[in-house]
C-alpha cells in the first residue's frame, strides 16, 4: 500500500493519476471528499486532517511506502513530525519526500525543508528526497493580470531558473515508489532549460498568440503585495529572499535527474503552456 499526502495538489494529483494507471494500491488523505470524488473507486480514502493524530494513525496503518509533501507553516510546525513518527511506528519502510533545491543553501525555506529531511533520516526508515526548483505551475498566478491588463509583473528581473513541470516531479516519485534502488538517493529536479520570467512570458505569449508585457517590479513591492494578500510574515520574507537570490543570478541551476530516473527528458515550458492554454482564456 502506498499512502499519498497532498493528493489534490499540483504534484500529488499527477502522482495519483500515474500510479492509479499502473494499478498500484493507493490510499490518500483529504479534508474534502468532494475533491477526490472523481478518482477511481479502488483508491482508499481517509477523510480527515493530517494535523490530527487519529487521522494520521488511520492513514499509515498497513502502509509500506509514503509519499510526503511538506506544507511549510513557519515555526512550531507539528504535523510533519507527527506523520514521520506515526509512519515509523506503523512499520512504513520507505518515504519519498518532496523537498527543495534550496536545502543545499541557507535560505529560510530551505532550512525548514532540511529539518524535515533530517527527521526522516533519523527515523530509520528508508528515504528518497526529491528536490525540485521553481514550478512551471507558478505561471498560473499570471492568468489574472494577463486577462485584466495583458501584463505580468515579476520581481526576479532577468534572473534565470529552470522551472519544472509538476508532472515530471510526479513521474520521478512514481518510479521511486514502485521500483527498487532509489533508497538513500537525492534527486535534484529541474526543467531542461534556463529561463527568466521575461523568457517565460515570451514563450507563453507565443503559445497564446497574443502580446503580453513583462514588467519588472522591486522585490519590496512584490513582497508588500503578498503581505497585503494575507500571507504570514515568514512566507513574505522567504519569498523576498528567494526572489533576491534569483534576481542576483543565483537561481541558474540545471539538472538532468528527471531523464536519469524516468528515461525521458523533462517537459519544456512551451509544452506546459500548450497543455494549460485554457487557464489564460
Amino acid at each position: 500500500m502506498i499512502l499519498i499526502t497532498g493528493a489534490t495538489g499540483n504534484i500529488g494529483s499527477e502522482l495519483v493519476q500515474q500510479l492509479s494507471a499502473q494499478g498500484a494500491p493507493l490510499r490518500i488523505v483529504t479534508r474534502d471528499e468532494r475533491k477526490v470524488a472523481h478518482l477511481d473507486a479502488r483508491i482508499e480514502r481517509i477523510i480527515g486532517n493530517l494535523g490530527e493524530r487519529a487521522t494520521v494513525q488511520r492513514a499509515v496503518q498497513g502502509v509500506e511506502r509514503l509519499f510526503m509533501v511538506t506544507l511549510l507553516t513557519g515555526e512550531g510546525d507539528t504535523a510533519d513530525p507527527m506523520l514521520i513518527e506515526e509512519a515509523r511506528r506503523a512499520g512504513v519502510r520507505h518515504v519519498v519526500k518532496v523537498s527543495s533545491l534550496g536545502t543545499s543553501g541557507n535560505s529560510r525555506m530551505g532550512r525548514q525543508h532540511r529539518e524535515k529531511e533530517r527527521l526522516i533520516e533519523e527515523s530509520g526508515m528508508a528515504w528518497t528526497f526529491l528536490r525540485p526548483g521553481s514550478f512551471m505551475s507558478n505561471a498560473l498566478q499570471w492568468s489574472g493580470p494577463i486577462r485584466a491588463q495583458g501584463k505580468v509583473f515579476t520581481p526576479t528581473a532577468d534572473g534565470r531558473v529552470a522551472p519544472i513541470d509538476p508532472k515530471d516531479i510526479a513521474a520521478v516519485a512514481a518510479v521511486a515508489l514502485t521500483s527498487p534502488g532509489h533508497e538513500g538517493h537525492i534527486y535534484e529536479l529541474t526543467g531542461p532549460e534556463l529561463l527568466s520570467a521575461h523568457d517565460q512570458v515570451r514563450i507563453l505569449s507565443g503559445v497564446l498568440g497574443k502580446p503580453i508585457q513583462c514588467v519588472d517590479v522591486p522585490v519590496t513591492v512584490a513582497g508588500e503585495n503578498v503581505r497585503k494578500s494575507g500571507a504570514p510574515e515568514w512566507m513574505v520574507e522567504g519569498l523576498m529572499e528567494l526572489w533576491t537570490a534569483i534576481r542576483s543570478g543565483n537561481g541558474g541551476i540545471l539538472k538532468h535527474d528527471v531523464q536519469r530516473v524516468t528515461g525521458r527528458p523533462a517537459h519544456t515550458f512551451e509544452q506546459w503552456c500548450q497543455e494549460h492554454r485554457a487557464a489564460y482564456s
